[in-house]
């Protein structure tokens, strides 16, 4: 049979990319988590990570074993909180910006949702603007945002980036086609200002408050746009300090919650939501080489081979 808490172990390596990260994750030493997995290795009789680098990556079995582990840890979470009515069980609104739809969401949500399974989430994909009126008028228990709030805190800083199509050279045209989103946008404000204050001619070609709309555009090759590391997708490059356009101010994205008394079930999700957004001290925010694509297997959503820092 296997151990439930050695699969936990292991899921925490899986989602975390990192022994000690995991390790802090279920409260035990590295050299405690090591051991869990060798000994999880062996009675299972196939390895399950593989060495890639200075890092190591799921095998073939490690990448079959992680969708029957989360499955069967799921069941254990969900069986507990039946039984034992000790569990969360409440609702949740919860609102984030549709730049962060692809990256932080899945995670934050797969998060939750497997601790907490008879909690009922209810996400909301706006503006940061809006969000934050949602938030002090109690339509929403808390949101992730963009910019600066006083009541904001502070949860990941990262420099924006102008971005353009790989292998395009759409800023060396003038005026700048630009993809960009509404006027309240921080990171159009970000753009434009710059801009502006170097004197470089641009012009809306298109404005959008959804960033699946401008990122097409922007992968076609007609526009060019602006944003975080964390925002990237596949078939866009950054533009390096060298390539003839301002430097960009940093971005902040922060969580705010409501004045109400915080529930339990809100509490629980705003310590996911820090865990993924987070970047842990010590660590910088991993940015690709300017000249360089993103490709798809390098995205964080379900990559297929899942690189693990050793």
């Amino acid at each position: 049979m296997l151990d439930t808490d050695q699969l936990r172990s292991f899921a925490a390596i899986v989602d975390t990319g990192s022994f000690t990260r995991a390790a802090d994750r279920v409260n035990k030493t590295q050299s405690a988590v090591s051991m869990q997995i060798r000994r999880l290795e062996e009675q299972l009789g196939r390895p399950l990570f593989a060495k890639q680098g200075r890092g190591v990556r799921l095998t073939e079995d490690g990448e079959k074993l992680i969708e029957y582990a989360r499955q069967i840890l799921q069941i254990e979470a969900a069986a507990f909180a039946s039984v034992s009515r000790k569990a969360l069980a409440g609702r949740i609104r919860f609102g984030i910006p549709d730049d962060y739809s692809e990256t932080f969401l899945p995670d934050i949500v797969t998060r939750f949702t497997r601790r907490h399974p008879l909690v009922e989430i209810t996400v909301m994909c706006e503006g940061s603007l809006m969000l934050a009126d949602r938030v002090a008028a109690g339509e929403l228990d808390m949101a992730v945002i963009n910019g600066a709030s006083q009541d904001m805190e502070v949860l990941r800083e990262e420099p924006l980036r102008w971005v353009v199509a790989t292998n395009c050279r759409t800023h060396e045209l003038r005026p700048l086609p630009m993809a960009l989103s509404s006027p309240s946008c921080c990171w159009r404000r970000a753009a434009t200002s710059a801009l502006d204050e170097a004197g470089i001619p641009w012009r809306p070609l298109l404005a959008s408050a959804n960033l699946a709309a401008i990122a097409p555009v922007v992968q076609a090759g007609i526009a060019l746009t602006v944003l975080p590391a964390s925002s990237l997708r596949p078939g866009l490059r950054v533009l390096g300090e060298h390539e003839g356009l301002p430097p960009l101010p940093m971005n902040r994205i922060g969580l705010v919650e409501g004045k109400a008394l915080r529930s339990a079930e809100a509490k629980a999700l705003a310590e996911e939501i820090r865990a993924s957004i987070c970047v842990p001290d010590g660590e910088a925010v991993v940015e690709l080489p300017p000249a360089i694509g993103v490709e798809p297997d390098l995205q964080r959503s379900r990559p297929r081979a899942r690189l693990v820092a050793a």
